[in-house]
Protein backbone atom coordinates (compact mmCIF):
# COMPACT_ATOMS: atom_id res chain seq x y z
CA UNK A 1 0.00 0.00 0.00
CA UNK A 2 1.08 3.61 -0.84
CA UNK A 3 1.95 5.29 2.67
CA UNK A 4 0.07 8.48 2.57
CA UNK A 5 -0.52 9.00 -1.09
CA UNK A 6 -3.73 9.08 -2.92
CA UNK A 7 -4.49 10.59 -6.62
CA UNK A 8 -5.66 13.76 -5.11
CA UNK A 9 -2.71 14.24 -3.46
CA UNK A 10 -0.40 13.91 -6.69
CA UNK A 11 -0.43 17.03 -8.69
CA UNK A 12 -1.33 16.66 -12.81
CA UNK A 13 1.54 16.09 -14.46
CA UNK A 14 2.06 18.84 -16.97
CA UNK A 15 2.30 16.41 -20.01
CA UNK A 16 -0.16 13.70 -20.83
CA UNK A 17 1.81 11.61 -23.16
CA UNK A 18 2.34 8.33 -21.59
CA UNK A 19 5.50 7.42 -20.14
CA UNK A 20 8.00 4.96 -22.58
CA UNK A 21 7.74 1.18 -20.26
CA UNK A 22 10.77 -0.74 -19.63
CA UNK A 23 10.77 -4.28 -19.37
CA UNK A 24 12.59 -6.96 -17.63
CA UNK A 25 12.02 -9.80 -19.13
CA UNK A 26 13.48 -11.94 -16.64
CA UNK A 27 11.85 -15.01 -17.79
CA UNK A 28 12.00 -17.70 -20.26
CA UNK A 29 10.11 -17.73 -23.57
CA UNK A 30 10.06 -21.37 -23.38
CA UNK A 31 8.33 -21.60 -20.13
CA UNK A 32 6.17 -18.02 -20.65
CA UNK A 33 5.77 -17.78 -24.55
CA UNK A 34 2.71 -15.86 -24.04
CA UNK A 35 3.76 -12.95 -22.18
CA UNK A 36 6.93 -12.90 -24.95
CA UNK A 37 4.62 -12.55 -27.59
CA UNK A 38 2.58 -9.52 -25.39
CA UNK A 39 6.26 -7.73 -25.42
CA UNK A 40 7.41 -7.83 -28.91
CA UNK A 41 5.43 -4.23 -28.94
CA UNK A 42 7.52 -1.17 -30.52
CA UNK A 43 5.79 1.05 -28.03
CA UNK A 44 7.80 0.04 -25.62
CA UNK A 45 11.52 1.63 -25.29
CA UNK A 46 12.97 -1.94 -24.89
CA UNK A 47 12.76 -5.59 -23.42
CA UNK A 48 16.26 -6.67 -21.52
CA UNK A 49 16.50 -10.07 -22.77
CA UNK A 50 18.22 -11.89 -19.77
CA UNK A 51 19.14 -15.48 -20.68
CA UNK A 52 21.14 -16.34 -17.43
CA UNK A 53 21.83 -13.21 -15.90
CA UNK A 54 24.08 -12.79 -18.57
CA UNK A 55 23.94 -14.24 -22.36
CA UNK A 56 24.38 -18.06 -20.98
CA UNK A 57 27.48 -20.17 -21.94
CA UNK A 58 26.31 -20.88 -25.03
CA UNK A 59 23.67 -19.78 -28.07
CA UNK A 60 20.26 -20.53 -27.12
CA UNK A 61 17.73 -20.53 -29.86
CA UNK A 62 14.60 -20.14 -28.27
CA UNK A 63 16.07 -17.12 -26.59
CA UNK A 64 17.02 -15.73 -30.56
CA UNK A 65 13.70 -16.68 -32.20
CA UNK A 66 12.12 -14.48 -28.93
CA UNK A 67 14.41 -11.68 -29.94
CA UNK A 68 13.81 -11.88 -33.51
CA UNK A 69 9.66 -11.36 -33.37
CA UNK A 70 10.47 -8.64 -31.33
CA UNK A 71 13.14 -6.92 -34.04
CA UNK A 72 10.23 -8.37 -36.71
CA UNK A 73 7.90 -5.87 -35.30
CA UNK A 74 10.24 -3.35 -34.61
CA UNK A 75 11.17 -3.94 -31.06
CA UNK A 76 14.33 -2.86 -29.15
CA UNK A 77 16.12 -5.52 -27.16
CA UNK A 78 18.77 -4.51 -24.61
CA UNK A 79 21.41 -7.07 -23.54
CA UNK A 80 21.59 -7.44 -19.94
CA UNK A 81 24.92 -7.70 -18.59
CA UNK A 82 25.76 -7.38 -14.59
CA UNK A 83 28.46 -5.19 -14.13
CA UNK A 84 28.76 -5.70 -10.21
CA UNK A 85 28.79 -2.29 -8.92
CA UNK A 86 31.92 -2.18 -11.59
CA UNK A 87 33.87 -4.75 -9.23
CA UNK A 88 33.31 -7.22 -11.83
CA UNK A 89 36.21 -7.71 -14.50
CA UNK A 90 35.99 -5.34 -17.25
CA UNK A 91 36.72 -8.26 -19.58
CA UNK A 92 34.36 -10.82 -18.73
CA UNK A 93 31.56 -7.74 -19.28
CA UNK A 94 33.14 -7.29 -22.44
CA UNK A 95 32.55 -11.06 -23.10
CA UNK A 96 29.38 -10.50 -22.37
CA UNK A 97 28.93 -7.90 -24.86
CA UNK A 98 30.28 -10.08 -27.71
CA UNK A 99 28.26 -12.97 -26.86
CA UNK A 100 24.90 -11.48 -27.25
CA UNK A 101 26.31 -9.72 -30.61
CA UNK A 102 27.01 -13.00 -32.14
CA UNK A 103 24.57 -15.25 -30.54
CA UNK A 104 21.40 -12.99 -30.69
CA UNK A 105 22.16 -9.82 -32.90
CA UNK A 106 21.88 -7.62 -29.90
CA UNK A 107 23.99 -4.63 -29.43
CA UNK A 108 21.87 -2.12 -27.15
CA UNK A 109 22.95 -2.68 -23.50
CA UNK A 110 20.72 -2.63 -19.91
CA UNK A 111 23.97 -2.53 -17.23
CA UNK A 112 22.58 -3.77 -13.79
CA UNK A 113 24.06 -2.87 -10.29
CA UNK A 114 25.65 0.29 -11.99
CA UNK A 115 27.74 1.86 -9.67
CA UNK A 116 26.65 5.69 -8.82
CA UNK A 117 29.67 7.26 -7.30
CA UNK A 118 32.30 9.44 -9.11
CA UNK A 119 35.09 6.59 -8.54
CA UNK A 120 32.90 4.31 -11.17
CA UNK A 121 32.45 6.51 -13.78
CA UNK A 122 36.26 5.65 -15.68
CA UNK A 123 34.84 2.00 -15.11
CA UNK A 124 31.62 2.88 -16.73
CA UNK A 125 33.20 5.22 -19.41
CA UNK A 126 35.40 2.19 -20.98
CA UNK A 127 32.85 -0.73 -21.09
CA UNK A 128 29.92 2.07 -22.49
CA UNK A 129 32.62 2.77 -25.28
CA UNK A 130 33.20 -0.45 -26.59
CA UNK A 131 29.39 -1.05 -26.18
CA UNK A 132 29.01 1.95 -28.59
CA UNK A 133 32.03 1.31 -30.71
CA UNK A 134 29.95 -2.30 -31.73
CA UNK A 135 26.63 -0.57 -32.20
CA UNK A 136 24.63 0.22 -29.39
CA UNK A 137 22.57 3.28 -29.97
CA UNK A 138 20.77 2.09 -26.42
CA UNK A 139 22.52 1.92 -23.07
CA UNK A 140 20.77 2.01 -20.12
CA UNK A 141 22.93 2.20 -16.50
CA UNK A 142 20.24 0.35 -13.89
CA UNK A 143 22.30 2.53 -10.52
CA UNK A 144 19.11 1.65 -8.45
CA UNK A 145 19.42 5.30 -6.95
CA UNK A 146 20.24 8.42 -7.76
CA UNK A 147 23.89 8.61 -8.96
CA UNK A 148 26.23 11.60 -9.77
CA UNK A 149 25.31 13.09 -12.36
CA UNK A 150 28.11 12.62 -14.76
CA UNK A 151 26.26 9.57 -15.64
CA UNK A 152 24.32 11.52 -17.54
CA UNK A 153 26.81 11.82 -20.26
CA UNK A 154 27.67 8.44 -20.58
CA UNK A 155 24.24 6.31 -20.85
CA UNK A 156 20.80 7.13 -22.90
CA UNK A 157 19.06 6.32 -19.19
CA UNK A 158 19.58 5.95 -16.09
CA UNK A 159 17.14 3.96 -13.27
CA UNK A 160 17.13 5.97 -10.61
CA UNK A 161 15.09 4.00 -8.47
CA UNK A 162 14.30 -0.07 -8.13
CA UNK A 163 12.50 -1.17 -5.73
CA UNK A 164 9.14 -1.46 -3.40
CA UNK A 165 6.39 0.83 -3.68
CA UNK A 166 5.93 1.33 -0.25
CA UNK A 167 9.95 3.14 -0.51
CA UNK A 168 8.75 4.92 -3.90
CA UNK A 169 7.09 8.19 -1.69
CA UNK A 170 10.09 9.21 0.12
CA UNK A 171 12.65 8.83 -2.50
CA UNK A 172 12.72 12.18 -3.66
CA UNK A 173 14.82 13.33 -6.83
CA UNK A 174 17.86 15.57 -6.57
CA UNK A 175 17.63 19.25 -8.66
CA UNK A 176 19.55 18.30 -11.09
CA UNK A 177 17.36 15.48 -12.48
CA UNK A 178 14.42 18.05 -12.69
CA UNK A 179 16.65 19.86 -15.45
CA UNK A 180 16.86 17.47 -18.07
CA UNK A 181 14.47 15.28 -20.31
CA UNK A 182 12.26 12.90 -18.45
CA UNK A 183 13.40 10.38 -21.41
CA UNK A 184 16.52 10.19 -19.67
CA UNK A 185 14.96 8.48 -16.39
CA UNK A 186 13.69 5.36 -15.57
CA UNK A 187 12.35 3.97 -12.23
CA UNK A 188 11.47 0.60 -11.47
CA UNK A 189 8.59 0.22 -9.05
CA UNK A 190 7.06 -3.69 -7.82
CA UNK A 191 4.81 -4.65 -5.61
CA UNK A 192 2.29 -1.69 -6.58
CA UNK A 193 -1.17 -3.34 -6.38
CA UNK A 194 -3.38 -2.25 -9.42
CA UNK A 195 -5.50 0.99 -7.91
CA UNK A 196 -1.94 2.40 -7.34
CA UNK A 197 -1.07 2.31 -11.03
CA UNK A 198 -2.08 5.56 -11.99
CA UNK A 199 -0.87 7.54 -8.66
CA UNK A 200 2.54 6.15 -9.25
CA UNK A 201 2.80 7.21 -12.33
CA UNK A 202 1.73 10.62 -12.07
CA UNK A 203 4.21 10.76 -8.98
CA UNK A 204 7.23 9.55 -11.46
CA UNK A 205 5.49 12.59 -14.00
CA UNK A 206 5.60 15.04 -10.89
CA UNK A 207 9.65 13.62 -10.39
CA UNK A 208 10.67 13.95 -14.47
CA UNK A 209 10.93 10.89 -15.49
CA UNK A 210 9.60 9.63 -18.50
CA UNK A 211 10.66 5.81 -18.52
CA UNK A 212 8.69 3.39 -16.30
CA UNK A 213 8.35 -0.11 -15.24
CA UNK A 214 5.85 -0.80 -12.53
CA UNK A 215 4.36 -4.44 -11.46
CA UNK A 216 2.40 -5.76 -9.18
CA UNK A 217 4.53 -9.04 -8.95
CA UNK A 218 6.88 -8.96 -5.73
CA UNK A 219 9.48 -11.33 -4.03
CA UNK A 220 12.52 -12.48 -5.15
CA UNK A 221 12.25 -11.81 -8.98
CA UNK A 222 9.44 -9.54 -9.51
CA UNK A 223 10.64 -9.96 -13.32
CA UNK A 224 9.74 -13.47 -13.40
CA UNK A 225 6.28 -12.25 -15.37
CA UNK A 226 4.10 -9.80 -16.33
CA UNK A 227 2.23 -6.95 -14.28
CA UNK A 228 -1.55 -7.80 -14.33
CA UNK A 229 -1.99 -4.29 -15.53
CA UNK A 230 0.53 -4.57 -18.45
CA UNK A 231 -1.91 -2.98 -20.88
CA UNK A 232 -2.71 0.08 -18.74
CA UNK A 233 0.88 0.29 -18.05
CA UNK A 234 1.91 0.04 -21.87
CA UNK A 235 -0.98 2.36 -22.77
CA UNK A 236 -0.22 4.97 -20.71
Amino acid sequence: MLCAMSAAAVPSPACALGPRVIVPAYFAPHVRPGLWERVCDARLRCVVLNVASGPGTAPDPVFARARDRIAARRGTVAAYVDVSYGRRDAGLVLADLKRYRRWYGVTDVFFDQVPAGVDGLAYMHRVTGKARDAGAGLVVFNHGTYPDPAYLALADVLVTFEGPVTAYPSAEPPAWTLLSDPGRFCHLVYGCRPEDLEVVTALARRRNTGVLYITDRAGANPYDGLPSYFERLVGG
